[in-house]
Formats: C-alpha cells, structure tokens, sequence
C-alpha cells in the first residue's frame, strides 16, 4: 500500500512540474508541445555477412552490394519541459529491396540459376532528448542536437525460386542525430534533420547451414547502420 501509495505522489509530482514546465514556457513566450510528419531517404542497414557470404559461396565474378538506400517517412511528437531541451518520441518506416542470380548447384542442368530476391522493411521507435539552441521566442532559425534509443522492428522475406521464408525480429540501439527548424509562423516550423542509428540484430534466410538438415536454415548478423536525412514541419499546437 505504501510503494502504490509513493508511486501515486511520484506521478502527481512529474505531472505538477510538466504543468509549471509548461506555464513558465508560455509566459516566456514559448510553445511547449507539438508533432512532426516528414519524408525523406534512409540509408543502410548492413547485411554485408549475408552478402559476402553469398559472393564466396556461388563464386560472382560480379559480387553483390549491401542495401542500398530508399525513402523513409516520420512522424512524432515533441514535449518541450524547458526552453533549450525537450522529449521526442516518433517512429520511422523503410524498406529496401535486392534481387539477384545465383547458380543452381542442385539441378543437374548446365548453366541452370536461381532467382533470389531479399525483401526488406524496417520501423524504427526512437525515443530522443533534443537540445534546442532556441535563446528567444522571436528567434527564427533554431538549431538542436540529440541522443537517444532506437528499437528496430524489423522483416526479412526471403525468397529463392519457389521458396519463401520470413523472419521477423526486434533489436535495441541508439542514435545521434541534429538539425535546424525554420519559423514559418510561431506554431508552424520548416524542419531539417539528419539521424544516425547504431545496433544488431540477426536475421534468418533460406541458406542452409552446411552438412546439416535442409529445414536448419542459416542466420546472419545485420548491423543497423542507418543514416536519415528527412524534410518535413513540425506544428505546436500549445
């Protein structure tokens, strides 16, 4: 009864001093709370150990490259508790594609290939504490910085000929990122921002561990090395 009892005046407590936080920031003349929607292009991950591991084992002369890059969309929110640091939570969505040929080492049949392709998506969750280089409310360009955690959920389909194989997993990283906000009006901001993501995951495809059961299929360490760079507004509602 005494911990729920704590836990009740601790939430009491935070949300008191969000609500002063919040107060101070509007007499100043500051806008404390606000979400953000942007659009623009992700770069990574690395799946090189999939790849190399592909190029040795059927012998390219033309080896495979690792992920490229694709357009990647945002959405989030900002709570502004003081007027040079904040709270930002959003999410992020990608996907990559890869195709290529590879020689068919079961078929009896010269020069046979197999078609494989590599379907990829990503969401990232992150959580981040900007700080805001904001010195006036009638400032009009505002520069921040930020660290913060990054949860991957990700998904692999892969398929090879007629087969098909999907894994999905989730991982936990980090990231740093920065950038600059242009005052349209006081509520409405043209945003500007770079992010860069670290973390590892493994993820399953319809390669075989050698010597072993064919269901034993073989897994690969992807590292999360995703840089964003995206456009959009961010709009303070209060």
């Amino acid at each position: 009864m005494k911990r729920i009892a704590l836990l009740s005046l601790l939430i009491c407590a935070a949300a008191s001093a969000q609500n002063r936080g919040e107060r101070s920031l509007a007499d100043a003349g500051y806008l404390a709370n606000g979400f953000y929607v942007q659009a623009g292009y992700a770069r990574g991950p690395s799946f090189s150990s999939f790849f190399d591991y592909i190029n040795t084992t059927y012998h390219l002369t033309r080896g495979i490259d690792n992920f490229g890059g694709n357009a990647s969309f945002s959405l989030g929110y900002i709570s502004r508790f003081h007027r040079n640091f904040a709270l930002d939570v959003g999410f992020s969505i990608y996907g990559m594609n890869k195709e290529f040929e590879v020689v068919d080492t079961v078929s009896a049949l010269p020069e046979s290939r197999i078609r494989q392709e590599l379907n990829y998506q990503s969401a990232i969750f992150a959580g981040s504490l900007p700080v805001i280089l904001e010195f006036s409310s009638k400032q009009p360009v505002v520069p921040y910085i930020g660290i913060g955690i990054s949860i991957f959920s990700l998904r692999l389909d892969h398929y090879r000929g007629v087969e098909a194989l999907r894994d999905t997993r989730t991982a936990v990283g980090g990231h740093f990122g920065g950038g600059v906000a242009v005052k349209i009006t006081k509520k409405l901001w043209l945003d500007l921002r770079g992010r860069w993501h670290a973390g590892t995951s493994h993820l399953l495809t319809l390669e075989h561990n050698s010597g072993t059961a064919a269901l034993d299929f073989r897994e690969f360490e992807i590292k999360q090395n995703v840089a964003q760079f995206s456009l959009g507004f961010d709009y303070f509602f209060r």
